[in-house]
């Protein structure tokens, strides 16, 4: 009995959680303030997030030091609080809230550390995304501008 209340525990959040899809994608992250931010048009962040994970929210994986965390993939380590030794916690999150499906608590860590590192902190966004044609993330989308 231990072990299936173990096990629903532990898939809650996963059955919680989904993949988006592009436009989706690209409509949150220009919500949260990401079109420009940084100095990077919006199909940065939509690239670098669908190289990361696919625009999986849920995803966690092991890395060198600690583990990484939602969408970006942002580590435990230097940036959020999941108890792994020495954590730095520079964006003041319990890593578990980067795996919320709202993005909020991953878009506003992920700011500080584009305000410290730049976009070059993921090799995923130099590999794939740096210097290449970032509009073909974002078209068809219908961005509405503010006025």
């Amino acid at each position: 009995m231990r072990l299936i209340v173990l096990m629903a525990l532990v898939c809650a959040p996963l059955c919680l959680s989904r993949r988006f899809q592009r436009c989706e994608v690209a409509k949150i992250f220009r919500a949260g303030g990401l079109d420009g931010f940084g100095g990077h048009s919006l199909g940065n962040y939509v690239c670098m997030a669908f190289w990361e994970t696919k625009w999986k929210s849920h995803k966690v994986r092991s890395a060198d030091v600690g583990k990484d965390y939602g969408i970006f993939q942002i580590n435990s380590y230097k940036w959020c609080d999941d108890g792994t030794p020495g954590g730095k916690n520079l964006c003041k999150v319990n890593c578990a809230d980067l795996l919320n499906d709202d993005l909020v608590a991953s878009i506003n860590c992920l700011k500080i550390i584009v305000e410290q590192d730049g976009l070059k902190a993921w090799d995923t966004w130099t590999n794939y995304c740096d210097g290449r044609k970032m509009t073909r993330w974002v078209k068809g989308c219908d961005l509405v501008k503010d006025s």
